[in-house]
């Protein structure tokens, strides 16, 4: 499967994924700062801590067949990890740390989107059926 996860191909050039960096531009206009050019060191390095988060969910997730991850040291890196599930991410996290009501449904959009891209690139896009089996009747075997 071609994988389609870089959101701003002008920044990731050749890359697949786009640098952390974008990433959390990107997240903190989602969360409501319009000017993420202004972001400093401390900001930066929370964001960072965040990702990381992030990387953790990625990994738990019963989804996930991408193999280990590394963390986040710089914002210069990038993972490979959709930017879709990044950025949701990023945004879902910072608004929980900074107590915003808007947390919550950021949280299950971001949730939902990892699940929905993890089942897709690991299975495709296929139709699932469900065959109950009942032991107990003898109609039903």
């Amino acid at each position: 499967m071609a994988e389609a996860s870089v959101q701003k191909p002008f920044v990731a050039g050749k890359e697949k994924f786009s640098p952390l960096e974008d990433l959390v531009r990107s997240a903190l206009v989602r969360a409501g700062n319009f000017s993420p050019s202004r972001i400093d060191g401390e900001v930066m390095m929370m964001m960072i801590e965040l990702a990381n988060r992030v990387i953790e969910d990625v990994r738990k997730h019963p989804y996930w067949n991408g193999g280990d991850l590394d963390y986040y040291n710089d914002p210069t890196e990038f993972r490979a990890i959709p930017d879709m599930i990044m950025i949701d991410g990023l945004t879902a996290h910072y608004l929980i740390q900074q107590g915003s009501e808007k947390a919550v449904m950021f949280l299950q959009l971001y949730q939902a989107l990892m699940t929905d891209i993890l089942l897709t690139r690991q299975d495709g896009n296929v139709r699932y059926s469900v065959k109950p089996i009942e032991y107990s009747n003898k109609a039903y075997r």
